[in-house]
């Protein structure tokens, strides 16, 4: 006689995700609702750890402590066969005598996986355990009880602080490894979780030069400073203000350079490199099939070196050729006598505010133009000094107005000076991607271009065709 034995189903497990807010499920992929913010806080407290036992009379003090004892164990019974109809069989609450506890075999919760891959160390378990960090533990879920409350308090300390040493872990261990893009992305977290620590700070402008990324190196700066001036009165400490001096003053590398990061890169994102080499490119590689467009930006250059400024946007789609258009503008305006201030907007660095400005006015090396700046005086020097710290050395950037119209109007004053001295052109490539300051400040100066030698060209990417 032969006997078939029908395979075992699966238990359903109870998967909790506690980091950014309560969500439920029963795997594979069944959603729960549960909708009592009661009943996910005693969820979430017996997660916490699994399997540990807790007395029904703990329970109905921390949750129901401004009811009399009768009636607040009455309203863990209700909420215990409320979750028990909710959760089914297997029945992963384990109610034994006068204690209740979670079966660990029927359960997962993203917090103790957490704990467990920082416990273990290795890169592969940080990288884990900090993508499982999504939030603060129960964020947004708040009762009227101040037993639990200040019991979620110290565990959001407790986990925030563990998140911050996994990730202080990892970026040394990602950095040592050489994954220094990776790193980067974690020490963004990490300086995101505590903006006051100037040591993220530091390691992030670090690996920013490492990576090629000057720029980004040096605007990390004005995020460090302006987190110290909002948060604490502050100023950056010697270290920090030695490591910013040291990145200022170190030379760009030369255009032919590739940074270790620009490798592979295809054409859509070499804007940049391609205005730096636009003496080279022009007049090897002629332009074809644009000469309409070439000619609208030869007459917008015309009347710049008239007297009249204009403001001109060059859109299109990825690789349709706007940064080799801008280009051949920049290399005429440049034999023409036209001083060139050339920036590039970053999808990364959306975040920073003016970094795009920053980015200009930096590496046009506007900050050493001392002859320049000295006819702005200290008013203007001082709100410029908010964006570039360097060209006011002893001023403190809090010590000018928060007032955005007075940083606008110096950005203003400074363009119209250097456009009295000669004819420039401003070219902001990828203005699609600039952050709202930066567009504000864009349209402000762009109201008085008439009345200045200056040109100022974006290059807008237009989303492709369905």
């Amino acid at each position: 006689m032969l006997w078939w034995l029908a395979p075992v189903p699966p238990m359903a497990r109870l998967s909790l995700t506690l980091f950014g807010g309560f969500r439920a499920r029963l795997d594979p992929d069944q959603a729960l609702v549960i909708a009592i913010k009661k009943s996910q806080a005693l969820l979430a407290y017996l997660a916490l750890p699994l399997g540990q036992a807790h007395p029904r009379d703990k329970l109905a003090a921390l949750l129901w402590g401004d009811m009399q004892e009768a009636q607040a164990r009455a309203g863990l019974r209700q909420t215990l066969y409320t979750l028990r109809r909710v959760l089914g069989d297997p029945e992963p609450l384990r109610l034994v005598g006068e204690t209740v506890a979670l079966d660990p075999a029927l359960v997962a919760a993203d917090v103790g996986a957490f704990e467990q891959g920082v416990a273990r160390g290795t890169r592969e378990a940080l990288e884990e355990a900090v993508a499982l960090y999504q939030g603060d533990l129960l964020e947004g879920l708040t009762l009227q009880e101040p037993p639990f409350e200040e019991w979620l308090l110290a565990e959001r300390l407790r986990l925030r602080e563990l998140a911050q040493d996994a990730l202080a872990r990892l970026i040394t261990q990602q950095r040592d490894a050489g994954a220094l893009d990776e790193a980067v992305q974690a020490a963004l977290r990490l300086v995101a979780l505590d903006p006051l620590q100037e040591s993220v700070h530091r390691t992030l402008m670090r690996l920013y030069t490492q990576l090629g990324r000057r720029p980004a190196a040096l605007r990390q700066y004005q995020v460090c400073v302006a987190a110290l001036q909002r948060e604490l009165r502050a100023e950056p400490d010697d270290e920090t203000r030695a490591l910013y001096q040291q990145i200022l003053q170190r030379q760009p590398a030369h255009p032919s350079a590739t940074p270790p990061h620009a490798a592979g890169r295809g054409p859509a994102s070499a804007g940049m490199e391609g205005l730096l080499h636009a003496d080279t490119l022009t007049g090897e590689t002629p332009i074809v099939g644009r000469e309409v467009e070439m000619a609208h930006l030869r007459d917008a250059l015309q009347s710049t070196l008239a007297g009249q400024g204009q403001l001109v946007a060059v859109m299109g789609q990825a690789g349709i050729g706007k940064s080799r258009l801008v280009a051949e503008l920049v290399a005429e305006a440049s034999r023409k006598g036209a001083r060139i201030l050339l920036g590039r907007c970053f999808e990364t660095e959306q975040v920073l505010p003016f970094g795009p400005w920053i980015n200009v006015l930096r590496a046009s090396r506007l900050a050493a133009d001392g002859e320049t700046l000295e006819r702005l005086g200290p008013v203007w020097r001082a709100e410029l000094a908010r964006l570039l710290p360097e060209i006011s050395p002893g001023t403190s950037p809090g010590a000018a107005t928060a007032d955005p119209a007075q940083l606008f109007e110096a950005v203003a004053q400074l363009l119209e000076r250097v456009a009295l001295a000669q004819p420039a052109v401003l070219v902001f490539e990828d203005l699609h991607w600039a952050d709202e300051m930066s567009l504000r400040l864009l349209a402000f100066a762009g109201r008085r271009l008439q009345q200045w030698r200056l040109l100022a060209i974006a290059t807008v990417r237009l989303p492709s065709a369905a």
